[in-house]
């Protein structure tokens, strides 16, 4: 599952108090002050009188089948805190001292930390576990814990169902915290007692420290070096690394040619059509991944193994990727986005017929109900009149892809035929049988196998753990990495491409090229997000405001119609967008925003505020100190001055718009409270950083560009060239968002599509093969058959299928 270890989000701040409690343990005697959720998760703390460095913690949580863990974290954000975790291995209970940057598994916390559990208040029984501990060094004075010089504190918990990966193992992956999550404001003074010391001493004196991991984590694992490798007898035109959305366009359109195509994906599958099994309570033959409606609410829906464990962020590792997991907003990139820093030859004009392929096959809708009706529209019919009030137009934002200042547009969706669209539906159905094609899934691509500058094949790890090495066809064949811009970097860096450092913590298991022939490249470096911060809006408009359950367990009404292909389970979870753009004195460089907006609650409209293209901050990719797992090096988000004020600037801009009469909305602030009239958006901004969440819209990691090394400190080079190839080698390419030097001004699902479909007309250019316009690709001016009569009736009867379920 994803890992929400980045930000609870501002409704965090105004936990209910409802939550907060005192009680002793009748197990121990210890007096605590803590918060339950109500559902089985309990935290307490026990504090001295005057306190320095520790405390005592008890963190409850029930027992499930899948074992499940809990934990609590020293700050709201959890990004940056110090975070507790406790699970059960059969009778004893684990501890791990954690530190979360990013949507991803928290890493080990190298801090002065110590856990020393209280034996009768740390058990397994058959409804619920405790971990009763001595946090030795929690309260450690830095920017990664809570204060107490106050009364309060606000802290967060989370806790999981799903088992770790490796139970015995207190550095393992984490899985999803399913189960809840939320921040909660806790009690210091409550927590204070005279007794502390002898509550202290009963702690034994073995702490847990958790062990120097040797292998990533779940679909993550590194085989030992005692691993046998075998060698495949298949041989292939290209090897695709990744089935994302790059890596179906890439090994659909290179079958399409006529070419042999192995198409490996680490995950397994995951929409119905492609044999998925995780299906919904009400419908057993559609999957969570089929339906738009849910797209909001995968992460409490979806399988546990939906979401890699080994990236600094979240990806997704299943059959699809991104385009199976995200949020499903389809914007089709402006002309600016490839014109102001992508190469010549990539172009706006030069990608025009990659585009017209693409949209031909997946247009995106923004009305995808079938009955023509849009449902749920109280946050489009206030925030409509709202922007229209002041100056922004009305546009559809599928047709007008150049219309990005003050407007607003229905959202565009990457919905098909009232299911959830992209290359799982509309590319892959057209080759998945082809004699020519081949999708290997729950297999791992570990490296590219290099002969100096040739690629021979890749190195892959199947479910079971072996590994086999899988060759391309001698003297033409090409390797193609799709794994996304945080795990295409670790196959470049075991691959022996990349910055010496990076190269060096490769781990040992992992059969290197010499050093003679590893490649100074800046891969990983020039990392970019998109950063969003979540601005609430208070109306008193009627808001028939929908409750999760009319998603996550619909209505037979609903039900009904999602079977006619209608109603509310056929829309994504938006309800308006609109684009603008400001140019902050700071830099002079353009900078646009993307609001994304529904209604969380009745008498509220929730603005998700993007800062896009244009923005300047970034950081790296690198391997953390196994070797095993992906990491930020810091943090990729507002990290410039211009990007910091050109979020100031449209928060300004805001106060100004909500300060007219007749406006219809007040800001409210991260507390819940109205903001004062005159805020400014300095001091808006400082309030809502709470808010900061990652887009997980990751480019730039092995970015095409002029020639770069991997030791300079400037501007960071390129890594493959205008061909997707990696400098320095005959046949390796790179054709996801890694490659991209540039962030999008909408979300990335529509452009690294169209970039993809570019790159296969570059590396099939290559080879003599000419790609054409609309939907056609030819070689020497005759066209290449694509068993197009089969592949169409193949198509229609998924669709068919999908209809009628």
């Amino acid at each position: 599952m994803k890992y929400l270890f980045f930000s609870l989000l501002g409704s965090a701040l105004g936990a209910s108090a409802a939550g907060q409690l005192n009680y002793t343990d009748s197990n121990t005697g210890i007096s605590f002050s803590g918060y339950t959720d109500g559902k089985g998760y309990t935290f307490g703390m026990a504090l001295p009188e005057d306190p320095a460095k520790d405390f005592i913690a008890q963190v409850v949580a029930p027992v499930t089948d899948g074992a499940g863990w809990a934990g609590i974290d020293m700050g709201v954000s959890m990004a940056e805190y110090l975070l507790i975790v406790a699970w059960p291995n059969n009778d004893e209970i684990m501890l791990s001292p954690r530190l979360a940057s990013a949507y991803a598994t928290p890493s080990v916390y190298t801090g002065d930390v110590t856990l020393s559990p209280i034996a009768k208040g740390t058990f397994v029984n058959s409804t619920h576990y405790s971990a009763t501990f001595v946090c030795g060094g929690c309260i450690t004075g830095g920017s990664d814990s809570f204060s107490t010089d106050g009364d309060l504190a606000v802290m967060a918990y989370a806790y999981s169902t799903s088992a770790v990966i490796d139970p015995t193992d207190t550095s393992t992956s984490l899985s999803y915290h399913s189960a809840g999550f939320s921040g909660f404001g806790q009690n210091l003074a409550a927590a204070k007692s005279a007794q502390y010391a002898k509550w202290a001493a009963m702690a034994t004196n073995t702490t847990t420290t958790p062990k120097v991991p040797t292998t990533g984590g779940g679909n993550s694992t590194i085989p030992s070096t005692n691993q046998t490798t075998t060698i495949s007898n298949s041989t292939y035109d290209y090897i695709i690394a990744g089935a994302g959305p790059a890596g179906l366009i890439a090994a659909s359109r290179l079958a399409e040619s006529g070419a042999s195509v192995l198409l490996v994906e680490r995950g397994g599958a995951s929409t119905f059509s492609t044999g998925g099994e995780d299906v919904v309570p009400w419908n057993s033959s559609v999957t969570v991944y089929d339906v738009p409606g849910l797209a909001y609410y995968l992460s409490s829906m979806a399988d546990s193994g939906t979401y890699c464990t080994d990236t600094a962020s979240q990806a997704g590792c299943l059959l699809g990727g991104g385009s199976v997991v995200n949020a499903l907003m389809f914007v089709k990139p402006q002309d600016a986005d490839f014109n102001d820093r992508w190469p010549a030859g990539w172009k706006a004009s030069d990608v025009h017929s990659a585009s017209e392929r693409l949209f031909t096959r997946n247009p995106g809708t923004s009305s995808p109900s079938a009955d023509g009706r849009r449902y749920d529209q109280g946050a489009y019919d206030v925030l409509s009149k709202f922007f229209g009030a002041n100056g922004f137009r009305s546009v559809d934002a599928l047709n007008e892809p150049n219309s990005k200042t003050d407007v607003f547009s229905h959202p565009p969706w990457n919905i098909h035929n009232h299911e959830r669209g992209g290359p799982v539906k509309t590319y892959l159905p057209l080759v998945q049988d082809m004699t020519n094609f081949k999708l290997s899934l729950n297999t791992k691509v570990i490296r590219a196998v290099r002969n100096g500058t040739w690629a021979s094949g890749v190195e892959v790890e199947k479910q079971d753990g072996s590994r086999e090495i899988i060759q391309v066809t001698a003297n033409s064949g090409k390797v193609l990495l799709a794994a996304g811009a945080l795990s295409t970097p670790r196959i470049l860096f075991y691959s022996g491409i990349g910055p010496s450092s990076q190269i060096r913590k490769v781990p040992a298991s992992v059969q290197l090229p010499a050093s003679s022939q590893w490649i100074d490249l800046p891969v990983g470096e020039g990392l970019q997000d998109h950063p969003i911060i979540t601005l609430n809006l208070a109306t008193n408009a009627s808001l028939d405001t929908l409750d999760p359950s009319a998603f996550t367990s619909p209505s037979n009404s609903s039900v009904s119609q999602w079977g006619r292909g209608s109603g509310l389970l056929t829309q994504a979870g938006q309800r308006l967008n609109f684009w603008t753009s400001v140019t902050p004195t700071a830099d002079g460089q353009r900078r646009f925003l993307q609001g994304t907006c529904n209604s969380p609650s009745a008498g509220t409209v929730r603005v998700k505020l993007y800062l896009t293209h244009g923005l300047t901050s970034s950081s790296s990719v690198v391997l953390d100190a196994t070797g095993a797992n992906t990491q930020f090096s810091g943090s990729p988000w507002l990290q410039t001055a211009g990007d910091i004020e050109a979020y100031e600037m449209f928060l300004d801009r805001m106060v100004q718009m909500v300060s007219k009469p007749g406006a219809g909305v007040a800001i409210q602030l991260s507390d819940g409270s109205v903001a004062p009239a005159g805020i400014t958006g300095a001091v808006l901004l400082a309030d809502l950083n709470s808010t900061l969440v990652t887009g997980a819209h990751y480019v730039g990691t092995a970015r095409m560009g002029p020639r770069g090394n991997g030791t300079s400190s400037s501007a960071v080079g390129g890594v493959v060239d205008t061909d997707t190839r990696v400098y320095g080698t005959d046949n390796l390419f790179v054709v996801d968002a890694s490659m991209h030097p540039d962030l999008p001004t909408g979300n990335t699902q529509a452009i690294v599509m169209v970039a993809a479909e570019k790159a296969v007309e570059k590396i099939l250019g290559l080879d003599g093969v000419t790609v054409g316009g609309g939907d056609g690709m030819q070689k020497e001016g005759a066209l290449w058959s694509r068993r197009d009569c089969a592949a169409k009736l193949l198509l229609l009867q998924v669709r068919s299928v999908s209809i009628s379920r």
